[in-house]
Order: C-alpha cells, then structure tokens, then sequence
C-alpha cells in the first residue's frame, strides 16, 4: 500500500505542474483567446487545415517547410487521418527535422505487416511454418459462431507507434493546451456523425482515432464508441478550425480524386472509388468554405497514390513544391525572423522526444480486464520486463510486441506511471480479442516438375486456446493428397509461467514413394508406408527460441508394395521408444530467410529390432544460417542423419538435389549441405509483396548401411546440383520456379507453393 499511495502522490504532483504551466504561459486555449492573442499582435488568427489521404499526405511536411521559411506562425491546426498525424505532432512541439525523421524512418513493412515478426512468435507457431499454416485463420466464438477480424492490418504497430512519438504529452487531455491548439475529427462508426477529437483525449487518441481507415485499421475504441477515419464525414476540416478561433486558413488538400471510368475494373477499384466519393462529397463542402482571403494548397500527387508509402520523400517534395507556388500569398501572413523564432522556440521548448530517454522500472503491472481470460502474471512474464531494469522506449516497445505476438490481443500498449525516485510504473494495456476460443486455419502446397510428378496437400487444423488458467491448447489437424496425416495433441503448460510444459499425442501418417536401385533413374518399385505414432513429450520452453524435451511413446510402421513384385524387407514393426528432441528457431522467414538461425536436432531409440540385428535407433541434426548485406542474402544449410533402418532418409527432387527424381536416393545414412545466394528484387518487380531471385549448389548422398546392398540407391558416392529460382513471399504463401540440374541425372524445372520440405 505505500508504494501505491508513493505512485499516485507522485502522478497528482506531476499533472498539477503540468497544469500550472499550462496556465502560466501565453499559450492559447479557448477560440476566444486564440483570437485575442493575435488581435494583440496586430494579425489575423492563422489556422492551418492538412486533409487525409494516406501516404499522399506527407506532402503536408512539405508545406510546413515552407511556411517555417516564410515565417509563418501558426495559430490553430486541424487534421484529418495523415493531416493528423502529422498536424497533431507539429502541434505538440516536433520540429521540423524531427517531423521528416518520423516520417521517413518508419517502418512501413512492419507497420503494415499481417503478423508480427517471426522471431518474437512462440515456438508452436513457428513449426506451423514448415506445415505451410498461415499464420492466421478464422477465429470462432464461444458457441462456435465464426468471426471475421476486425481489419487486414493488426493495429499493433500503429499503437506503438503513436504512443512511442506523442508519450510527452500523455497527461495532457485537453489538445488546446498544447503549444498549439490541435483538434482531429473522427467518424463514430454506428451513427456515422464526425467526433471532433480535442477534449478529454490524448493526442495519441486523437490521432488514432483519425487514422482508423475502415478495413485496414480496427476501429477506435473511445468512450464507449466506435470511432473510425475522419475523412469519411470531414477530410479537409476547414470549418473546424474557423470554430477554433481561425480568421484566415491556409488548406493543404492532398486526398485521392475520383478515378475514371477506365480503372473501375475490379473490386479493389470499386471499393475504393466507393470510399473516396464519401471522401470527395465532404471535401467540396469544405472547399466552397474557403473565402477569397483562405489559400488553398493542392500539391500535384498525380504519380502517387494512397499507398505508396515508401515514397514518402518524393511526396515530400512534392509538397514542399506546392507550398512555394503559393510563397507569394503565405508571404502576407510572414512574421519578423526574431518574432517568429521567439515563437517557434516556444512552441518546441517543451518536447523532449521519448525515444531519447531511459527508463529505470519500478514495478510492472497489467491494466484492469474483469472480462480476460488471461492471468495477468502471464503477460508480465511474457513481457520480461524486470523490476530494477533499465529500458529505452525501443526495448519496451519489444516487450509489448512479445505480448502481442502470442495471438490473443486485439494490441497491446503500456504507459508509463510515476514511481519512487525518479523511476517509472510500466502498466501494460493489453486489449484482448474476443474470438480467442478456438480457431480454424487452412493450409497446403503444391508441387510439379510439368512432366510426370505433381504433388498436392491440403491441411486443416482446429485449435481450442486457453481451456485452462495455465494456457492450455487443444490442436488437430488432418492432412489430404499425396501425403495423408492425421494429428491431435494436446499442448499443457505446467504453471502460469513456469517454462516447463507437457504434451500428449497422437498421429497417423500414410504415404507412398519410389523405390531406385543402382541402375539409373528409373524406379524400380514403389511402396506404401504408413504410421502410427503415440507420444508424451515433456519439455523446457526457452523463451522465444524454442524448446528442449524428452518423450516416450509406441510407434507402429507398416510397408506394401504397391508397385512391383518384391515386397518391402520389414512389412510391420511395433515398438517402444523414447526420443530427445531440440528446437531452435529465430529465423525471420522460413523461405526466404535473412536473418536469424534453425537448429534441429532428434534421435529417437528403442530395444525392438528391426531386421534382426538390435536395437533401432535414428538420429538427425539440422542447421541452417543466413547472412544479409543490404539486399543480398547468402545461406548456408547443413544436416546429418544415421539411422538402423534402412530407407529412412531420402534425397531428390525439388526440395533436395534439384533435377533428380523425387526420393532418387534413400538409405540410412544421409549428408547433405547447400549454399544459396539470393537478391531481394522487389524493386523491379511491379508487384506489392517481396520477390527474391537467387542460385544455389548442393551437395548430398543417402545409402544403406544395413541390409545388403539391394536397397541401396547410390552408394556413397557424393551427388552434385545447381539451380537457380525467382520466388515471391505471397500472402497466401511463398511461391517460386525453380530449374536445376543434378550432375549425372538430369535437368528439371519446378513450381513450387508452400513450405519446400
């Protein structure tokens, strides 16, 4: 109880400094007093208008480099979606470096990402990788009703971001205080009236709520209400700034116009158009609100559209271009140089941007849901924020995303509460999904050489998540086409945080494959094996790595021919068996890695014997490490397997040894190792999603060390390929054409979708 009553002492004293300043300055705040400060001056009140328009609206910083240059002070602003961020900051004091170093050092991939980044996901979404799993699906309710998301985009990274640039000035509620009086409008989604966002919120809130495009963002939660992009009632917000007291408004209007007839040939086409005539109705409203004493600002944007977002330098200047057309009007509305210095020093005096500052914690504690279903204990474990620890806002930012990632949050944010001597309260702010129940995913790949082999899988998995307090998670999964598999396990933490969990499972897996000899390339036979697998792993979660463990279980293997006279060596085994298991991941992608490492290892061992000669056992070791240098990405993969069985390991195909037949060599003993050299080519390529285009060598062999040499496919002898392929990471899965040659073998070109095993 004293450390709570010390926190609180400590944030009271703070917002009333915070106030008394605020009320000692020359800072207006009521329109009223925005126009008597400027009468007092001799000038009209200047308000500046900057409309939304998505990327299109970094012309605005453009503009605002110009009026600094003419000497232009500004009295009130009003902003809509972009405008509002950009508005909203110049408002709380950035200058103008600071401005176009937010703007310009965002990273709009991560931003917009559709999932978090790879290396903060638990280990269980990770090995969903290899399975060709998206890395979301349909959410279900409670009594099984599925529910659509909110948006494309999480609003994570959006969260953070705004928090991270506006934290100065979280107690401020009333954005007239600010150095300069800022207000955003927002759309209340039920009602469809404009919410003007200036009293009673943040500025963080503020700009939320007027970036929310429908669709793309969720909704604004806000006092109750649904608020979404303000540019749907109010884009270019001239008469809001009369109402904050502006006589004279310099409008910047950067939105997308109407497209002819000739684009509207798509959905998106159409949806979009649908969007922008709600967009441009109001925005001519606005602009028959302009008198002949206002000036109207409308950057030529033709070349770009909303989402060009990595163009935000070039829209820049193209603002900064139109602002100089009009430096001839914006010169009457001048100040004198020291005048206006005075000014500018005053307006960013008090911003001290967060990014700068260290924080030493004092505690970590989790807002208050009566409604979650997640211990709070939990997510400060996840967050792995220790009391004591000193963290920049980056390092906490890691935090919330760790928190994020695990898939049961809407977002995930966190302020910074006062503490004793000089130390800050992390409070994190986690706002769960409502559809955290179960959920449903689809899956697959696709494989073909054009010529005689062609290989489909398509995969369904169901998850119940949290059945219990400690996090419990119920998967299954049932696989069709070349490979059959049937999977259902139950994955038990044992504690709240303890990193110690328990799983139980069972599979069934059947699939057919060739048989070679030593002839040549011709298959000689081919089989049908299937499996059957019961299992109890009991492992040691490390973080985000990955996961150490032991099992113990029953497997029964069955072989027939399907194809030829001669029938497998070992038609059925059943046996007893234990294994080790290790699992180490922090690849940022599993098919066209950059950074990061894998590293897998897995032996399994039992007394039953396989053909007559004691026990079996099998062991296998995998790594894999890529370097990056600007766009170029080199990979290095190696692995080892020796085994008792024989056939157990195989080489050829697309995914091995490119240009051989698939399963080419077999055996009990494998070698294999591969390096790759690859080039991110995205920005030759007229397409959104990131397109790689590389070569690699390969070097392996696979062969029998048991059972004589009639099963053996190659012998020791060490096979060779080249190949070469253009892949892209799609939203639906990596996708690539693959030509190579095995030296020896043959020439093959492939199409690949999904996960290459």
């Amino acid at each position: 109880m004293p450390k709570r009553r010390t926190s609180v002492a400590l944030a009271a004293l703070a917002l009333f400094g915070l106030c008394v300043f605020a009320e000692g300055t020359a800072i207006a705040k009521t329109p009223d007093e925005v126009r008597a400060a400027c009468r007092a001056e001799g000038r009209p009140c200047v308000g500046l208008v900057l409309s939304g328009g998505g990327a299109r609206g970094f012309a605005h910083v453009g503009v605002i480099r110009v009026l600094e240059e003419l000497g232009v002070k500004i009295d009130v602003i009003a902003g809509t979606s972009m405008g509002s961020m950009v508005g909203g900051a110049y408002a709380a004091g950035f200058t103008l470096p600071e401005l176009e170093d937010a703007v310009l050092g965002v990273d709009w991939d991560r931003m917009l990402g559709p999932r978090p980044d790879r290396q903060l996901v638990n280990w269980r979404r990770k090995l969903d990788d290899y399975k060709s799993l998206p890395s979301s699906g349909l959410e279900m309710s409670r009594e099984g009703t599925p529910m659509l998301p909110a948006a494309f985009v999480p609003s994570e990274e959006l969260e953070l971001f705004l928090a991270r640039k506006t934290s100065a000035f979280d107690m401020v509620r009333d954005l007239s205080r600010l150095p300069i009086p800022f207000a955003a409008p927002a759309t209340n989604l039920v009602t469809g009236y404009r919410v003007v966002m200036q009293k009673d919120c943040t500025l963080r809130e503020a700009m939320r709520a007027s970036m929310s495009i429908p669709g793309a963002f969720a909704p604004s939660q806000y006092k109750g209400e649904l608020l979404v992009d303000g540019g749907l009632v109010d884009n270019l917000p001239v008469a809001l700034a009369r109402e904050m007291g502006a006589d004279v408004v310099i409008a910047v209007n950067v939105g997308t116009p109407l497209s002819d007839k000739e684009k509207l040939t798509n959905v998106v086409g159409v949806m979009a158009q649908m969007v922008n005539l709600l967009t441009e109705q109001n925005v001519r409203k606005s602009l028959s609100e302009l008198s002949p004493g206002d000036i109207l600002i409308t950057p030529d944007l033709t070349e770009y559209s909303s989402a060009d977002l990595k163009k935000s330098a070039e829209i820049i200047a193209r603002g900064e271009e139109a602002g100089r057309k009009a430096a001839e009007r914006l010169k009457g509305l001048a100040r004198p140089k020291t005048e206006w210095t005075a000014w500018n020093k005053a307006r960013t005096e008090l911003f001290d941007p967060p990014e700068k500052k260290k924080t030493r914690v004092y505690e970590v504690l989790v807002a208050e849901d009566k409604n979650s279903r997640i211990p709070p204990e939990r997510t400060i474990e996840r967050a792995a924020i220790r009391p004591g620890s000193v963290r920049t806002r980056s390092e906490l930012d890691a935090a919330a995303r760790s928190v994020f990632a695990d898939g049961y949050f809407e977002s995930v944010t966190y302020r910074l509460d006062p503490g004793p001597d000089g130390t800050s309260v992390v409070v994190l702010e986690p706002r769960e999904k409502d559809s955290v129940w179960s959920s449903v995913r689809f899956g697959g790949s696709l494989e073909t050489d054009f010529d005689k082999v062609s290989s489909f899988n398509f995969l369904f998995a169901h998850s119940w998540h949290l059945l219990n307090s400690w996090g419990a998670e119920w998967r299954n999964e049932i696989q069709i086409g070349e490979r059959q598999r049937f999977l259902s396990e139950f994955y038990q933490p044992l504690g709240t945080t303890l990193p110690l969990f328990i799983q139980p499972s069972i599979s069934f897996e059947r699939q057919s494959y060739d048989i070679y000899g030593t002839e040549g390339r011709q298959a000689i036979a081919r089989w049908r094996a299937t499996q059957f697998d019961s299992q109890v792993l009991f492992g040691w979660e490390m973080a985000r790595l990955g996961y150490a463990g032991i099992s113990a279980g029953w497997i029964s293997m069955r072989a027939k021919p399907e194809i030829g006279r001669d029938p497998p060596p070992q038609e059925r085994y059943d046996a007893p068996y234990v294994g080790a298991h290790l699992f180490l991941d922090t690849l940022d992608n599993v098919s066209f890695p950059t950074k990061g490492y894998r590293l897998t290892a897995e032996g399994r061992t039992s007394d039953e014997n396989i053909d007559g000669r004691g026990g079996t056992h099998v062991f296998e070791v995998n790594v894999l490490v890529p370097w990056s240098r600007e766009k170029w990405t080199a990979l290095l993969e190696a692995e080892i397997g020796r085994s008792t069985v024989a056939g157990t390991f195989q080489l050829g195909g697309a995914s091995r040894m490119v240009g051989s037949p698939y399963g080419r060599w077999s055996g009990s003993r494998l070698e294999y190792a591969r390096f790759a050299l690859a080039r991110n080519i995205s920005e030759f390529m007229p397409l959104q999603a990131p397109v790689w285009a590389g070569m690699q060598a390969e070097f392996g062999r696979a062969w029998n060390s048991v059972m004589g040499d009639d099963l053996t496919s190659g012998g020791r002898d060490w096979q060779k390929s080249v190949s070469a392929y253009v892949g892209i990471d799609s939203l639906i899965g990596p996708v690539m054409l693959t030509v190579g040659r095995t030296m020896g073998e043959g020439t093959g070109i492939y199409f690949l979708w999904g996960y290459r095993e």
